[in-house]
């Protein structure tokens, strides 16, 4: 029996639900990033590629990116708009 790793961030494999380790990754933008993972647990040997992508801001950077336009989460979003609304009126 394997031993397995209990991490609130790690990655289950979809066919044993051990934990899976990554293995190589490629940055393709600012934002998006590719890896190839492998299944911890040697009686199962799965392999897979994943995608990282991030879609939102929940804090702004001190240090922001002129090239990387991320949108608030939705729920932010609405608090700004209803701040700025409330000093509007």
């Amino acid at each position: 029996m394997s031993m397995q790793h209990h991490n609130k961030h790690r990655i289950p494999c979809p066919h044993c639900g051990e934990s899976a380790r990554i293995r190589k990754s490629q940055g393709l933008t600012p934002v998006y990033r590719e890896a190839i993972i492998e299944c911890r647990n040697e009686d199962c040997g799965w392999r897979g590629k994943v995608s990282i992508e991030i879609t939102h801001t929940i804090a702004p950077s001190d240090i922001p990116n002129p090239t990387v336009v991320l949108p608030f989460v939705p729920r932010i979003q609405e608090l700004v708009m209803a701040q700025k609304a409330l000093a509007t009126a």
